[in-house]
C-alpha cells in the first residue's frame, strides 16, 4: 500500500523532523518538510500531499493564516491541520483559523507519542476522500444519508456529524418539524462505531405516559390490564446500539425522571418489575421546541436538559437554505418517478424555480417532498409546470395576498400572450398585484437575458410606450436598478 503523503510547513521543522519521519513512518506516512510558507502552492503541485501540517507562527510575526487561506482557495478539499506551540498565547486567535480542519498543539509531541497525531491525520484524509466522493452527486447523500447541498449552514451540520459520530456523549438535534432531524440522527449512528448495532426510534409525542414508559423500559406480565406477557423496552432492544428519542420536549415529567436515572446510571426497571436492568445504548434526542423555554416553564427538567445537550446539532429551516432547492427538486423528482412509474424530467423551469424560491416553506423539506410527489403524480407533461403545484399556489396566495396564478400570468407575458392593457384591465385597482406581476416579470427577464432591462425593453415586452412604462414603474414604486443585479 502506498504511503500517505504529509507536507509539513514549519520554519523550525528540524526540531521535529527526525521524530516525525520515524514515528509517522511506522503508521504509513511519508513526510516532506518545507520551511518557507511562500513556497506552499509550488510544493503542493509537485508533491501532491494527502494532508498538510501547517505551523501558525513564523519568523518576524508572520502568521500561518494567509498561507491557510491561500491553500484553501486553490485546493478547497485539501485537509490542513494547524500545528502550533502558541495555543494559549496572544499570537494565536482560534477565530482566525476557522478554515483549518483541525488544530494540534506541539506540546503533545514532546512526550514522544505520535499515535494520536497519526490517528488525526488519518481521520482528516478519510474525511476528505468521503467529501470528494460526496461531491460527485452534489447532494451529500452518499456520505451522510441526507442532502447537504451548498448552504453554509448544512455544511456545518455535516461537519458536526463527523465530529460527534465516534463520541459516546448524548446528542441533541434541534430544528423545526420536517427539517430532517431523524436523517441526521441516523447518519450519526451510521458513522459511529455502533453502526452495526441496532438503531431504535421512539416518538415521545405519539404515546401516553403509561405507553411511553412501557415502550422505553418494557413491562412485566400483569403490570397493567393489557400486559399479557413480558415485553422488552427500546433500551433493551437497542442494546449497545443507538436509541433515537424524537420529540423529546413532549415527554411527561414523570418519565423524564426515569430517563434521567438511565442517562446518569445506565440502569432502569421494567414497568411492574423489580429487577435492575442495564443498557449501553447511546441516546440521540431531537425536538422542534425550545427546551430553554420549556425549562423556564418547568415543563422540562433542567438537569435532564443539561445531560442531553452535551453535543448539539441545529437543523436550519428550508427558507434559510433556499440555494439547495434545485438539488432537492432533482432528487425528489427522481424519487417520485420511481414511486409513480413516470419519467418526469428533473428540469427546473424558471417560473417554477421563482415560485419555489418565493415560498416560506413552513413544513420544510417534508412539505417540499410531498408537493413534488403530488406534482409528479398529476403531471401530464414531461417537465413540471406551475399549474402542477395547485396547493402551493393557494398557500402562497394566502401568505402574500397575491393571486395564485401570478406565475402563470408572468409566463404568458414573456410569451407575448398578454400586454399591459390586458394586465391593467384585470388588476387596475390592485396596486400590490400590479407590482408583484411587474417585479416577477423583471426577475424573469433578467434571468433569461442576463442583463438589466430598460423601460424601452419592458415597454416593448408589454406593448406600451417607454414613457408610459416609466410612469407605471414609478406608480408601483419599482426602480429597475433595485430590481436587477
Amino acid at each position: 500500500m502506498a504511503s500517505k503523503r504529509v507536507l509539513f510547513i514549519d520554519d523550525d521543522f528540524r526540531l521535529f523532523e527526525k521524530a516525525l519521519r520515524k514515528q509517522l513512518g511506522k503508521a504509513g506516512f511519508e513526510i516532506r518538510c518545507e520551511e518557507d510558507p511562500f513556497n506552499v502552492l509550488r510544493v503542493i503541485s509537485s508533491y501532491h500531499p494527502d494532508v498538510i501540517l501547517l505551523d501558525i507562527l513564523f519568523p518576524e510575526g508572520y502568521l500561518g493564516k494567509p498561507t491557510l487561506e491561500k491553500i484553501k482557495k486553490k485546493h478547497p478539499n485539501m485537509p490542513v491541520m494547524m500545528i502550533t506551540g502558541t495555543m494559549d498565547k496572544s499570537e494565536y486567535k482560534s477565530e482566525h483559523y476557522l478554515l483549518a480542519d483541525y488544530r494540534y498543539s506541539k506540546e503533545a509531541l514532546t512526550a514522544g507519542d505520535f499515535s494520536d497525531l497519526a490517528a488525526q491525520l488519518n481521520r482528516l484524509i478519510e474525511r476528505a476522500e468521503a467529501q470528494e466522493q460526496g461531491d460527485e452527486d452534489n447532494t451529500g447523500l452518499d456520505s451522510f444519508g441526507f442532502i447537504v447541498g451548498k448552504s453554509k449552514a448544512m455544511h456545518e451540520v455535516a461537519e458536526m456529524v463527523e465530529k460527534v459520530a465516534d463520541q459516546e456523549h448524548t446528542v441533541l438535534i434541534t430544528g423545526e418539524s420536517g427539517t430532517g432531524k431523524k436523517l441526521v440522527a441516523r447518519s450519526v449512528h451510521d458513522k459511529s462505531r455502533r453502526q452495526n448495532r441496532n438503531f431504535v426510534t421512539i416518538v415521545c409525542a405519539a404515546l401516553s405516559k403509561e405507553l411511553l414508559e412501557s415502550e422505553l423500559f418494557g413491562h412485566e406480565k400483569g403490570a397493567f390490564t393489557s400486559a399479557v406477557s413480558d415485553k422488552k423496552g427500546k433500551f433493551e432492544v437497542a442494546g449497545d446500539g443507538t436509541i433515537f428519542l424524537d420529540e423529546i420536549g413532549d415527554m411527561p415529567l414523570d418519565t423524564q425522571v426515569k430517563l434521567l436515572r438511565f442517562v446518569e446510571e445506565r440502569e432502569f426497571e421494567r414497568v411492574g418489575g423489580n429487577e435492575v436492568l442495564r443498557s449501553n445504548a447511546r441516546i440521540i434526542a431531537a425536538t422542534n421546541q425550545d427546551l430553554h423555554d420549556l425549562v423556564a416553564k418547568r415543563d422540562f427538567r433542567e438537569d435532564l436538559f443539561f445531560r442531553l445537550n452535551v453535543l448539539s446539532i441545529h437543523m436550519p429551516p428550508l427558507r434559510e437554505r433556499k440555494e439547495d432547492i434545485p438539488v432537492f427538486f432533482e432528487h425528489f423528482i427522481n424519487k417520485a418517478n420511481e414511486d409513480s412509474r413516470k419519467k418526469v424530467l428533473p428540469i427546473l423551469r424558471e417560473d417554477v424555480r421563482l415560485m419555489l424560491l418565493s415560498y416560506t416553506w413552513p413544513g420544510n423539506i417534508r412539505l417540499f417532498e410531498n408537493l413534488i410527489n403530488r406534482a409528479v403524480a398529476i403531471a401530464d407533461e414531461n417537465i413540471l409546470q406551475v399549474n402542477n403545484f395547485p396547493d402551493l399556489s393557494k398557500k402562497m396566495a394566502q401568505e402574500n395576498g397575491v393571486p395564485s396564478d401570478v406565475p402563470y400570468i408572468v409566463d404568458r407575458i414573456l410569451k407575448g400572450e398578454l400586454t399591459w392593457s390586458d394586465i391593467s384591465k384585470e388588476f387596475g385597482a390592485k396596486g400590490m398585484i400590479r407590482k408583484e406581476v411587474l417585479s416577477r416579470t423583471i426577475d424573469r427577464w433578467v434571468n433569461e437575458n442576463q442583463r438589466r432591462p430598460s423601460s424601452e425593453d419592458l415597454g416593448t415586452l408589454l406593448s406600451t410606450t417607454p414613457g408610459n412604462m416609466r410612469r407605471i414603474l414609478s406608480e408601483c414604486g419599482i426602480k429597475l436598478t433595485e430590481m436587477t443585479k
